[in-house]
């Protein structure tokens, strides 16, 4: 078997030491009961009995994908350290995940809702669950308690950034500058499967903040704008009878962006989100 160049170990050890940085990696319980005011996919939401619930275009309520507990989470900023975070999409069959397409960015056919403090809430009984609507409008199967990680993590070879970043080592290694060439095109293959194996491309992967693993490449429009990951919700089959926990199309994820002055203030508002597909 072809050995792993010593100029592409470097590399990888170089982007490894210059993208590192830390993330909360999020994990599906089967074994822990989800609760109502606890970090967790679908099921009932948490929701306050005086605040609006979330609404899509056609004035329909949303159905919850992912919420989480700030403090029990253990969340340090950027992402707020009390309340609750919560993505909503809309079961509009005319959308797919509440998405056009496979991207959402006018905010009509999803939302993040954050509330300031946990405090008294309603089950809202009329609140669509995973449960209520039709499998294939929603990516969530079942609800499932979240236990959060927080660890370190690097940039992955699919990040839409990643291929500069190789390129300006190749350049600082060589003196050499590529405008015209992907990563791959300048590895051989034993290094591309180095690359993809060691550089945070381990899936399933859920999680906020750190780097976004897509199935295919970087699904984000302006990368400038929307330079924070929010959420990424991965396909993952049951442990205990292997049937589906969560899947987007065919072993896709869905993401949620933000720009980190916006995640900072608290504005919800200027999103992207978007899903691809195995």
């Amino acid at each position: 078997m072809e050995q792993v160049s010593e100029r592409a170990l470097y590399i990888a050890e170089e982007i490894a030491k210059r993208t590192a940085t830390e993330h909360y990696r999020l994990v599906l319980n089967e074994e822990r009961e989800a609760s109502i005011t606890g970090s967790k996919i679908g099921g009932k939401p948490y929701w306050p009995t005086d605040k609006d619930f979330p609404t899509d275009e056609r004035g329909n309520k949303m159905m919850l994908l992912m919420q989480i507990n700030c403090a029990e989470a253990g969340l340090k900023a950027p992402l707020p350290e009390m309340g609750m975070l919560q993505w909503f999409i809309s079961i509009n069959p005319e959308r797919m995940y509440g998405c056009q397409g496979n991207y959402n960015e006018d905010g009509s056919g999803f939302a993040v809702v954050y509330h300031e403090e946990v405090t008294a809430y309603s089950t809202l009984p009329d609140a669509p669950t995973h449960a209520s609507v039709e499998e294939m409008f929603t990516p969530v199967k079942r609800e499932i308690a979240l236990d959060v990680v927080k660890e370190e993590t690097v940039m992955g070879v699919n990040d839409g950034r990643f291929n500069r970043l190789f390129f300006d080592i190749v350049k600082e290694i060589t003196g050499v500058k590529h405008t015209d060439k992907m990563w791959y095109q300048y590895l051989s293959n034993e290094d591309c499967l180095y690359f993809e194996q060691h550089l945070g491309m381990k899936r399933p992967r859920h999680q906020m903040l750190g780097y976004p693993v897509f199935s295919q490449e970087d699904a984000r429009r302006d990368i400038a704008t929307h330079d924070t990951l929010l959420f990424q919700l991965d396909s993952q089959f049951s442990d205990v009878d292997r049937k589906e926990l969560v899947m987007w199309g065919d072993m896709g994820s869905g993401y949620i962006f933000v720009n980190h002055e916006d995640l900072a203030a608290r504005d919800f508002t200027r999103l992207y989100y978007c899903w691809d597909c195995g």
